[in-house]
């Protein structure tokens, strides 16, 4: 590898792993204090209007992004005609699903503050599908500065306005309102960044793609399988359960996620070794992953571990006067969901050497098993024993997948 090529993917590795990074610090932060200055119910509503967004998000990219970089990076001649196009099926789903909140909106047994929050957060879809267009373009063109800006710009937006509204006694919609206009600063850099690059000189109005291609559709399937996984346990819980358990699950369910947020990054930053030596090297590509997954579930195991025995007073930490009415159901139910982490870092080796060996299906199959496990188990957890039930369910359908992706590894052999 060449000094350039080398200091190329060190730069564009180094500003992903930096957004995301970002991204879960801002999240995190937010979260904290929602949960200081609104109590646990706020942070219920707020995680939940979140969980929408996160879902919204997916559902409108349509699974193109992944596709689109690799096709834009094979083919730039094509980014004028790839960039309209694919501004009319995401700007278009973003508005059909920003009409689809509103009717959840008036339909969903939520709080009068809940409901007008998912208003909130249909608006920001069109902006959010204008701007995922461009961050397209520029991951293709290999210009990962550029997209960490705009993430770094609109995440620094959504942190300083949340502490200036939570200041000004504002709730959860106020909060929604904040990463609207923040989603609107965004997209006009992000457009502003477009147009002074130039990376559509002399590129092609038109090309062959005409309707949605086939090869996007296994994408779009593990993108929404996988927010799913990380959002549907809120999402059926906002539904089966009131705002006190809702709340409870949230401040440890919010802990939890950071910790599954980081393992995620782990194997998409191996996964590009390992697809690059499975064709000429499978044996090497085997060893790599088997190491990585030996050494991470050792990790995962040691601070389950380690996070089972401070659970009480890392809640008592982070969420401070927010958790006494919490009591142990909250430290009980951090501790289960915890101990996800080795079982979750299992099943993403399973899915990421499935990805790797071309069985897009087979990944996607595990994935869908686990979250049928889950929206199947967490509902009978929620009534048998609250919040903490559905910590049991959603530690027990997180088992499922992880045993199947094994299954299937081992069934393909």
């Amino acid at each position: 590898m060449s000094t350039s090529l080398a200091r190329r993917v060190l730069t564009n590795t180094g500003a992903l792993a930096a957004v995301n990074i970002g991204r879960i610090a801002v999240s995190f932060v937010v979260q904290l204090l929602v949960a200081r200055s609104l109590g646990l119910v706020g942070l219920g509503h707020y995680t939940v209007a979140m969980a929408y967004l996160n879902l919204s998000q997916v559902i409108s990219d349509l699974g193109l992004p992944l596709w689109l970089v690799r096709e834009l990076a094979q083919t730039p001649a094509y980014r004028r005609a790839y960039l309209a196009r694919s501004l009319v099926r995401q700007g278009g789903a973003a508005l059909i699903l920003w009409a689809a909140l509103v009717g959840l909106a008036a339909l969903l047994p939520y709080a009068p503050e809940g409901r007008v929050a998912l208003v909130w957060v249909g608006a920001s879809l069109p902006l959010f599908a204008a701007t995922s267009a461009v961050m397209t373009l520029f991951q293709a063109a290999e210009r990962m500065a550029w997209v960490w800006l705009v993430e770094w710009t609109v995440n620094g937006l959504i942190l300083a306005g949340s502490v200036w509204a939570l200041a000004r006694g504002g709730n959860v919609v106020t909060l929604m309102q904040v990463l609207v206009v923040a989603q609107a600063v965004g997209m006009l850099l992000a457009w502003g960044l477009l147009a002074r690059m130039k990376l559509l000189r002399g590129a092609a109005a038109a090309s062959p793609w005409a309707a949605l291609p086939i090869p996007a559709r296994p994408f779009f399937g593990l993108s929404l399988s996988d927010v799913l996984l990380q959002r549907g346990d809120i999402l059926l819980l906002s539904l089966v359960a009131d705002a006190r358990v809702l709340g409870i699950y949230s401040a440890a369910y919010n802990l939890a996620r950071v910790a599954i947020k980081l393992l995620q990054s782990v194997w998409r930053g191996v996964y590009p070794t390992l697809a690059r030596l499975y064709p000429t090297a499978p044996d090497q590509a085997a060893q790599l992953a088997q190491r990585v997954l030996g050494l991470g579930v050792a990790l995962c195991v040691g601070g389950a571990l380690l996070g089972s025995l401070l659970a009480a007073p890392v809640l008592r930490l982070v969420y401070g006067p927010a958790t006494p009415d919490a009591g142990p159901e909250a430290v009980l139910a951090l501790r289960l969901l915890l101990w996800q982490a080795p079982l979750f870092f299992v099943e993403l080796y399973a899915t990421t050497w499935l990805l790797v060996r071309g069985q897009a299906r087979a990944a996607l199959g595990v994935a869908l098993l686990h979250a049928g496990a889950l929206f199947t188990l967490l509902p009978l957890g929620a009534a048998a024993a609250e919040a903490v039930g559905a910590a049991v369910a959603a530690l027990l359908a997180q088992g499922v997948g992880s045993v199947a992706g094994l299954r299937w590894l081992r069934r393909d052999r």
